[in-house]
């Protein structure tokens, strides 16, 4: 494709992705699963999981849920990407998304779950009888497919809130007369 406006998009894409990949690669050829490997003191670790279940470690369904679920979602944003390329605010979060799921797809198809290997420490959170002392594991694609979503939400916060303006500064606009 030939279109200047999805250049962007598809290097994103491509960069998620790619990057994912590669340090997946590294991670399977230089770690033992579930054997924590220290990179900032017990801060950061490299420990190899694999993930058969979803965000966060979630297992609310088989993997082959997962896999047709990522595949439905991943043809929709780049539908959503080829479709509205000219909103370059829209499509540029939702390429790392795209890059994301794509990762994390060929994981599932590639070894049946995900491949995930960034272990980090957080605070100690605890809800009632529920207790979380690490961050779950995760990978590249799941960072990207998280910033991408973020960004989204940002961006749709910020955008409804400046059209809310302009509605209130501008009441005889189109879009905001009663039908």
């Amino acid at each position: 494709m030939n279109d200047k406006l999805l250049r962007l998009p598809a290097a994103l894409f491509s960069l998620v992705l790619v990057s994912d990949q590669i340090t997946k690669q590294i991670a399977l050829n230089s770690l033992t699963p579930s054997v924590p490997v220290p990179f900032l003191g017990q801060t950061v670790r490299w420990t190899l999981v694999y993930n058969p279940g979803g965000a966060f470690s979630t297992r609310l369904a088989g993997s082959l849920f997962y896999l047709i679920f990522s595949l439905i979602v991943l043809a929709f944003l780049i539908y959503y990407i080829i479709k509205n390329r000219q909103a370059r605010f829209a499509v540029i979060p939702l390429s790392f998304v795209a890059g994301g799921a794509a990762g994390n797809i060929i994981d599932r198809f590639r070894f049946g779950q995900v491949v995930d290997f960034i272990d980090c420490d957080i605070p100690d959170i605890t809800i009632g009888s529920y207790n979380l002392d690490r961050w779950p594991i995760f990978n590249i694609a799941d960072s990207g497919i998280s910033c991408g979503i973020i960004a989204t939400i940002i961006l749709i916060y910020y955008f409804s809130r400046k059209a809310k303006r302009l509605a209130q500064a501008d009441p005889d606009l189109p879009e905001t007369k009663p039908q």
